[in-house]
């Protein structure tokens, strides 16, 4: 199934390292900050509004955000980076060091929800050279954030590789892989306790990738 997969495609939070309770409750608060800082609304506001749209309306939470405050999802993005850092939850990461050595005659590609700086920064912080992804697609480059097609599409137009050539690597199926699939990438869930509804195969662990490829 995956004998012709030349690019890997990686969502970054709760993909590259197992998905953080802390480290979530930590972005979930800083959304929440933007709105009350914007809106001048309390936090129990905030919250309120934030849960009647997201998921339900759009399934990015940074869109949202951008929504209720009405400000660019990008805007949005940089705004809540500035209210929490990805590195007071994490630690350098010495099986995921040996996965990239592995994969290291594939290209790899982040598609992400967040902002490119801190998400090189947090590389850094696991041990992962920045340099190992030949490109990083956020809503700083195509304006929209997953589950918007726009970043998928952004990276097939760069690569000019055909679809199936490229493997979506991401814990959420609705924002991170039914995207891709509906263009014709393969698809791989990570770190996911369900059955998988969308993706082509599921894996315990990112650590198991090497295993299929």
């Amino acid at each position: 199934m995956f004998s012709d997969i030349k690019v890997l495609i990686w969502d970054f939070d709760g993909t590259l390292y197992k998905p953080n309770p802390a480290l979530f409750a930590a972005v979930r608060e800083a959304e929440y900050r933007v709105i009350t800082t914007h809106n001048g609304w309390t936090k129990e506001q905030a919250t309120e509004a934030f849960e009647k749209l997201y998921k339900k309306v759009y399934p990015s939470a940074t869109e949202t955000v951008g929504r209720i405050v009405e400000i660019s999802t990008e805007a949005a993005a940089l705004e809540m980076e500035n209210y929490f850092d990805r590195r007071d939850f994490l630690t350098r990461d010495a099986r995921l060091i040996e996965l990239f050595q592995k994969l290291k005659n594939y290209r790899h590609i982040i598609l992400a929800n967040g902002v490119i700086a801190r998400h090189k920064e947090t590389l850094k912080v696991l041990g992962v050279p920045a340099e190992t992804f030949e490109l990083f697609v956020t809503s700083e480059v195509v304006g929209k954030t997953k589950p918007h097609p726009e970043g998928f599409q952004y990276i097939l137009d760069y690569t000019k590789l055909p679809p199936a050539s490229h493997l979506m690597i991401g814990d959420r199926e609705v924002v991170d892989l039914a995207p891709a699939r509906a263009l014709g990438m393969k698809t791989c869930l990570v770190w996911s306790e369900r059955p998988n509804l969308v993706a082509d195969i599921s894996l315990p662990t990112v650590y198991d990738l090497n295993q299929i490829l």
